[in-house]
């Protein structure tokens, strides 16, 4: 059987493009290298028999209302959401907390509590860039990047827009000074982007932090994530696309400078009779499958050059008899049912020396922990009046001086430590309490999903060079390649990594559009 587009790779970004094509009309054939497909959505029994746990991505916070959900009819292939009343709690080491609310009447009285003016500053700030968030921020992922000048030139033409283009050179740490007083405003939001995996101190990143102070939202897919990646294989299937997993991708067949097919590791080959799309990250889709002396020496370069140095995370998937009780529950109810609990220190410097201490090899013995129990929110993740937590703290790729290695020596004294920080905030998780647990330590998520290069989840730093026109290189940022009819879809494209299909939405608009396929999406 021929097939128009041949689909590299089976995470939910090519999984989208996929489903896009096929509902185009195209024949496509999407080949996954692991036993199942979903790439970052995944879930798996890794504790206990009945215990669903999320080995990678928890909360789709982009999904339930993109473009993607509504076009391709999720809900109609098994894929639902469920919205947590009470959004992020932030805990403070003397038992204080902020509960994140989406209604800013609430999130303004809960910053009240701690001051007055900065109450009145995050409304202002609804006031003000309220609307142009809300209007622009899911337009600018489901779309191509724009070009820096042309983002400029809007920008520049009102008040507003010029101040977002001051705060969008300073660093996260910057614009909370100068927008808020009281320590524990600036811990709370400075996590939201901390969380993403934005370094605090870096400059060119501050407006980002605005949009992640005034949106908020955490929608858990019922069944756990894999429920999403399983409702686009079965777009893409309804649609006539095959999708086939167990089938490793060794080389991007060329004819000249045209991708025609693509060879497997066993030697078959397939032919593309229009392109081939990668899911799959840079280094290994163009170094590995294309082959760099087959490149432009400046791509080449570029792809070299592609890093993923951040943070990355020390997980803990727990099978729990009973859910935490929060000390600070006690002065606030709503902190023990948020979607996540969150304690990163009392300090907006703690999470700046965080950065710098993996930044150096040093795994942090202080908490920067964000912890998920989906149970409460969806109880079909585990046995009846049982549940399933996640541990989630910031931590570098290698441990030095042995780097990556080191962490074999490491793991299980810092899961013990680790669970120690915890219990200070939720002293009822006492050993009994945890029925059993599954380290995954940050050479673990690279092994469970090698896109996640040196462990970093959002295949490749989130940092300027690499974001917007930049991501993944300048000059590609529009899905194409230098290679005719050799796109890219992954999660190193723009909008980024996380889950939002916002990559396979894009390069499939961009695909349609130069094989004058029906575009039957608005």
């Amino acid at each position: 059987m021929s097939h128009d587009f041949i689909i590299i790779g089976a995470g939910h970004n090519g999984l989208a493009c996929a489903a896009y094509l096929a509902k185009a009309g195209a024949k496509v054939l999407v080949l996954e290298r692991s036993m199942r497909v979903g790439g970052g959505c995944h879930t798996a029994e890794a504790t206990l028999p009945g215990f669903k746990h999320n080995i990678c991505s928890v909360v789709h916070t982009h999904i339930p209302t993109s473009p993607v959900y509504r076009d391709l009819e999720l809900e109609r292939h098994g894929v639902r959401y469920v919205y947590p009343e009470h959004l992020r709690g932030t805990i403070f080491p003397d038992h204080k907390s902020i509960v994140m609310y989406r209604e800013p009447e609430r999130m303004a009285a809960e910053l009240g509590k701690f001051s007055a003016r900065d109450a009145r500053t995050f409304t202002k700030l609804v006031e003000d860039y309220g609307e142009f968030i809300e209007s622009t921020y899911l337009p600018l992922m489901y779309s191509p990047p724009l070009p820096p000048s042309l983002q400029s030139a809007e920008l520049e033409k009102s008040e507003e827009g010029r101040t977002l283009l001051q705060w969008q050179a300073s660093t996260p740490v910057q614009l909370l000074d100068e927008l808020f007083e009281a320590e524990e405003v600036k811990v709370h939001f400075l996590s939201r982007l901390t969380v993403l995996g934005f370094a605090p101190d870096q400059f060119g990143q501050g407006w980002i932090c605005l949009f992640r102070i005034l949106k908020a939202e955490a929608p858990i897919c019922v069944g756990g994530s894999q429920q999403l990646a399983q409702g686009l294989r079965s777009v893409v299937e309804a649609h006539g696309g095959v999708v086939q997993t167990e089938m490793e991708v060794k080389r991007i067949l060329l004819r000249g400078n045209r991708a025609t097919g693509i060879e497997l590791k066993d030697g078959t080959r397939a032919e593309a009779a229009k392109a081939v799309v990668t899911n799959v990250e840079p280094k290994k889709s163009f170094l590995g499958m294309v082959g760099e002396e087959l490149l432009p020496p400046s791509f080449a370069a570029r792809v070299r050059n592609y890093h993923s140095r951040g943070r990355s995370l020390f997980v803990l998937h727990l099978a729990l008899s009973e859910p935490p009780q929060y000390r600070a529950a006690a002065h606030n109810p709503p902190v023990n049912v948020a979607f996540s609990q969150e304690m990163f220190g009392g300090s907006v410097e703690e999470q700046v020396r965080a950065y710098q201490e993996i930044a150096m090899g040093r795994p942090p013995r202080k908490e920067m922990l964000q912890i998920t129990l989906p149970t409460l929110f969806d109880p079909s993740q585990a046995p009846a009046g049982k549940h399933t937590a996640v541990v989630w703290q910031y931590a570098p790729y290698g441990v030095e001086p042995e780097g990556p290695g080191g962490w074999k020596k490491l793991r299980e004294e810092y899961a013990a430590h680790l669970l120690d920080l915890w219990r200070s905030y939720a002293p009822n998780m006492s050993r009994d309490k945890i029925l059993a647990m599954a380290i995954q330590d940050p050479t673990d998520t690279e092994r469970h999903n090698d896109n996640f290069v040196n462990g970093v989840d959002v295949v490749g730093d989130m940092t300027p060079d690499q974001m917007g026109y930049f991501r993944p290189f300048a000059g590609w940022s529009g899905y194409r390649t230098p290679v005719e009819g050799l796109y890219m879809c992954g999660g190193y494209c723009h909008p980024g990594g996380g889950v939002h299909a916002g990559a396979g939405h894009n390069a499939a608009a961009v695909i349609v559009e130069d094989f004058k396929l029906k575009k039957w999406w608005d």
